[in-house]
């Protein structure tokens, strides 16, 4: 019996390390697969080996590539870059080899961040893929302790506890092989499914994580696009904008400039018109300073500095005289010019140098108004000094210096008035002359304009008359040879000839208005075919229905 209970529990041994033996080797079996099989996927993902990180994109990386290279940038990898290239040689040779013979510099570093991106994402993958193997690793392991746990209890139990028990309650020794195998087998078979089971979940993430970027990416170009037009559209309202801006300015500009130039020549004619307001105020002073002076003379009050005064009116009198000449000059000038101009160009520089002379009269206007603050000045000087004089010479006046200041005003009173007198009519005649002038330059000017039109009508009227008539003329020869060559072989044309030599005056008013001499001259041509009966050969017959014209000897 005991015999019988080792032999079993000999066996129950060697079956359980069989059992342990043939689960580990079927792990070690389903792990090398499953390790066989992703390499496999991860080969055929990642395509064939390759032998540096910017080689060219392939096929099935063409869409992840085109989703990456539209959001990088070289810029924002200054620093990545710049390590790269100071710390792996390979890639700083294949930068100097490469850029820019085959590949851009954006492209490269494009390449090369790619590969980097791509490495990454499979050393995620395979970090993920390695916890999911552990976690599925230790139920295996623990199935196996568990076994092993299970075959020890049975051999201790058929050692101890059923030992004493009858043979037909005693367990059997060891399970079924073929039991085992189908549990090893299913569990194998529920690993891989497993392992299948979370790699196509990966999968499932992975493209719609995919096409989540890919989305994403169309809204933003969709959203740039549109973010595109709404900026066009703007500039283009901003543009209008301007444009309608700088036309409103434009128009203002236009509308100042006319209201400047008006208020310039309102401003002339008031130049005009103050500058007469102050010679007659000018004039008004110099009287009532004449009778002050009167006034002061009839009381009998000399003044020291009287002959000096009077040389200085003297001397502003010869100035006065002088420009009263050269007033005198420039008129007779353009009373000459206005006599002496034929043509509008003429005439427009005769009003030239009248807008300058009246430009003129308007500066000696200007220099009157100072030459008035100099004599009122000077007047203001008078009063203070005679006052000085007055006060000095009260004591001690004697009779001849009485009478010597009596003649002495007399000479300047009688000089003063002379030049008041002067200046009036210089004043008073250049004004009217300037009127004048203006007024027959501008006559002179439309009549010459008027006689030039009408000059030119009646030579374009005399040139489209004559050419009228040489065209109706040659026209009327036309005719008649025409008429001449189709007389022998019709009997109205001979009337129709006589008719016309004998009226040629009418002809030309009425008959011959639409008849040119293009017209006469292809009637005429030889090769012509337009006959003197029909409407320029419109509606004119073939030349087989024309019978031929003959005479008693033959044909023409």
């Amino acid at each position: 019996m005991w015999k019988i209970l080792e032999q079993a529990a000999k066996n129950a041994s060697v079956n359980a390390s069989g059992y342990v033996n043939s689960v580990q080797e079927k792990a070690q079996t389903l792990a090398a697969a499953v390790q066989d099989e992703a390499t496999t996927l991860l080969n055929s993902a990642i395509g064939s080996t390759r032998s540096g990180p910017v080689d060219e994109i392939l096929y099935e990386e063409l869409a992840a590539y085109k989703d990456f290279s539209a959001f990088f940038s070289a810029e924002e990898h200054t620093h990545e870059i710049t390590r790269a290239v100071d710390v792996d040689s390979e890639i700083r040779e294949l930068h100097d080899a490469l850029v820019p013979l085959e590949l851009s510099y954006d492209e490269f570093w494009c390449r090369y961040f790619f590969r980097q991106q791509q490495a990454e994402k499979y050393e995620q993958e395979r970090k993920k893929r390695a916890l999911v193997d552990g976690k599925k690793t230790p139920p295996e392991e623990n199935l196996e302790d568990e076994d092993t746990h299970s075959v020890d209890g049975q051999e201790d139990a058929l050692a101890g506890d059923y030992e004493h028990k009858p043979e037909g309650e005693q367990p059997p020794l060891s399970p079924p092989a073929g039991q085992r195998r189908e549990k090893a087998e299913s569990g194998d078979q529920e690993g891989v499914w497993l392992l299948r089971a979370a790699r196509d979940a990966e999968r499932r993430a992975a493209t719609q994580w995919r096409q989540k970027a890919r989305d994403l990416h169309h809204q933003l170009q969709e959203t740039k696009q549109s973010y595109d037009e709404k900026e066009k559209k703007a500039l283009k309202e901003w543009e209008e904008q301007l444009q309608a801006l700088c036309d409103t300015y434009e128009t203002k500009m236009a509308a100042a400039t006319m209201q400047i130039d008006e208020a310039r020549a309102a401003g002339y004619d008031e130049g005009v018109r103050e500058s007469q307001a102050i010679v007659e105020s000018v004039k008004q002073k110099a009287e009532e300073d004449l009778t002050r002076l009167r006034e002061d003379i009839s009381e009998g009050v000399a003044s020291a500095s009287t002959d000096e005064k009077v040389a200085l009116l003297t001397k502003e009198k010869e100035e006065l005289l002088k420009m009263l000449r050269a007033a005198r000059e420039r008129i007779l000038e353009l009373e000459k010019k206005e006599t002496g101009s034929n043509t509008d160009k003429a005439g427009g520089a005769a009003l030239a140098e009248l807008a300058k002379e009246k430009d003129l009269w308007r500066m000696r206007a200007l220099k009157m108004k100072k030459l008035k603050d100099l004599v009122q000045a000077e007047l203001t000087t008078l009063r203070q000094q005679r006052d000085a004089d007055a006060a000095a010479a009260s004591s001690d006046t004697p009779t001849t210096t009485q009478a010597g200041g009596s003649d002495d005003h007399s000479k300047l009173q009688a000089r003063m008035n002379e030049l008041q007198t002067q200046l009036a009519n210089a004043l008073a005649g250049a004004e009217a002359r300037t009127r004048e002038a203006y007024e027959k330059g501008i006559e002179a000017g439309k009549a010459d304009a008027e006689q030039r039109a009408k000059q030119e009508r009646d030579l374009a009227f005399q040139e489209g008359y004559k050419k009228a008539q040489v065209e109706a003329t040659s026209e009327m020869g036309v005719l008649k040879a025409e008429l001449g060559m189709f007389r022998a072989f019709h009997e109205s044309a001979a009337h129709c000839a006589d008719h016309v030599g004998a009226d040629n005056a009418g002809l030309l008013d009425d008959s011959l208005d639409d008849i040119s001499l293009a017209e006469g001259q292809a009637l005429c041509s030889p090769t012509s075919s337009v006959s003197v009966f029909t409407d320029n050969g419109k509606t004119d017959f073939s030349a087989a229905e024309v019978p031929k014209a003959s005479d008693d000897w033959g044909e023409w």
